[in-house]
């Protein structure tokens, strides 16, 4: 799967969040893998900042777009729109599920090799 152009603010920005957003997000934020699956329940805003700029992070490097914009930045694009953060939040629960299947697919077809006949 690759990056999503989401317009959030007045900025165009690739989005993508794979295996590294997700990592970068959890070291920064101190939340394990577990805690993904529940995080929309009880998202901080600090959560939900940090969720999109690592996002937009990843996406921006698989774009091959320099990324310099920082925390503040995404906590600034966010005001006033709330159907471009909605969209940025929908795209993680699209992601991490595309991820997470992708990787139980692996892991059956290396449990259940298909079987031969002669």
């Amino acid at each position: 799967m690759n990056y999503e152009i989401v317009k959030l603010g007045k900025k165009d920005l690739p989005m993508y969040y794979g295996f590294n957003a997700l990592r970068k997000f959890c070291r920064k934020t101190g939340k394990s893998l577990n805690d993904l699956a529940t995080l929309g329940n009880d998202m901080s805003l600090d959560d939900v900042v940090e969720l999109i700029f690592h996002g937009t992070q990843e996406g921006h490097r698989r774009a091959g777009v320099d990324f310099t914009l920082t925390a503040d930045d995404i906590g600034d694009a966010c005001d006033g729109d709330s159907e471009g953060m909605q969209r940025c939040l929908e795209l993680f629960g699209e992601h991490m599920g595309n991820t997470f299947k992708d990787q139980e697919g692996k892991k059956e077809k290396k449990q259940n090799p298909s079987k031969s006949t002669k």
